[in-house]
């Protein structure tokens, strides 16, 4: 989908449904209607103005960002417009979170895989794919990753060399952790341990 300009004002004429009510720490978003079909809008400009000039514009900001780095990533709905400094749009994926029994392609956690690596390789870091929401199925069977509010990017330099492989595991935890509820018993002996050891560290570093 090509980029498409939107106004604070298309705001309050286009909605189709609300997706998500937000709260502290999360954007409201909202299914949105234009010309070229629908698209997801992330907004914080109906918050405390104290919020939403702090926190809200922070978070919207380096959301932004992060989707703008991993445009044209299979697997990465794309962004499409920076409304203003409080809101933005992306692609609509129709797609659906996986629940426990859900049948996926036999190549969905390849590519799942692959997606984390692309990712990965970009500096980025998404930090909540332990949360079911997260991980979406499309209708044609693949991987997509959404919700990029508690996501890093690490510039290249000694941190990002010491940071990025620990934070890269806990991404690999989510996928690991979804294997585990959709088809448990493919799981190998070391996916287990690994799964194990993450489990562990949450303990006493809480990530998602």
């Amino acid at each position: 989908m090509k980029e498409i300009h939107m106004e604070r004002k298309d705001l309050r004429d286009r909605v189709l449904s609300q997706l998500q009510r937000g709260r502290f720490g999360k954007p409201d978003v909202y299914l949105m209607s234009t010309g070229e079909g629908p698209v997801v809008v992330k907004d914080v400009g109906k918050r405390h103005f104290i919020f939403r000039w702090t926190l809200g514009f922070w978070l919207i900001h380096r959301e932004w960002k992060l989707y703008a780095r991993l445009r044209g990533l299979p697997g990465i709905p794309q962004p499409l417009n920076r409304i203003d400094r409080f809101s933005f749009s992306i692609e609509f994926i129709p797609a659906r979170p996986i629940e426990r029994g859900t049948l996926l392609p036999s190549s969905f956690f390849q590519e799942l895989k692959q997606i984390l690596t692309e990712m990965h390789d970009r500096g980025i870091v998404h930090l909540d794919l332990r949360h079911k929401g997260n991980i979406l199925v499309s209708e044609t069977g693949r991987p997509f990753l959404v919700d990029f509010n508690s996501g890093m990017h690490l510039e290249d330099s000694w941190l990002r060399k010491f940071l990025l492989p620990l934070l890269q595991r806990i991404d690999y935890g989510g996928l690991l952790k979804l294997k585990r509820r959709v088809i448990p018993f493919s799981l190998t002996p070391e996916e287990r341990n690994a799964l194990d050891r993450l489990n562990r560290l949450r303990r006493i570093w809480i990530f998602n």
